[in-house]
């Protein structure tokens, strides 16, 4: 009797570790969801906070159409080299899903010049993609 416990007891710990594995993976490879209906827009960065493992909070708001949306990104300090003297009140790059803006992602790398005109419902596409940093001054 306590030969069956004790392997069903091991089987029961094996399935929960290959739970917990898979989903850790799946959170890994769907990374944030915003691929297949995605659009791009501005965000004013409002606030970033430290964290304990060498990241920032980084707090920004959005507008999209009619309606204002508050997001929080963590951001690790040396993947996108930021500081809190020159972020805050910048203009970053963000993608964000168009049937749930409230799904959104900040694109650090990407600051947005002052004098770029942001359409009410976003982007569809934005020029270089999404990877490197780069300063927008002009898109059409």
């Amino acid at each position: 009797m306590n030969y069956f416990k004790n392997h069903i007891n091991t089987i029961g710990k094996i399935l929960f570790v290959l739970l917990l594995l898979s989903l850790s993976i799946y959170g890994f490879l769907k990374e944030d969801g915003i691929e297949s209906d995605k659009m791009y827009t501005v965000a004013t960065v409002n606030r970033v906070r430290v964290n304990s493992n060498m990241g920032e909070s980084v707090y920004y708001t959005y507008k999209i159409g009619d309606s204002l949306f508050f997001g929080k990104d963590n951001v690790y300090v040396n993947e996108h080299d930021f500081t809190l003297q020159n972020i805050i009140g910048e203009r970053l790059m963000m993608k964000f899903e168009k049937s749930d803006p409230q799904n959104a992602r900040l694109l650090p790398n990407i600051r947005i010049d002052n004098k770029v005109k942001v359409p009410i419902m976003g982007w569809k596409t934005i020029i270089g993609g999404e990877e490197g940093r780069r300063v927008i001054y002009n898109i059409k």
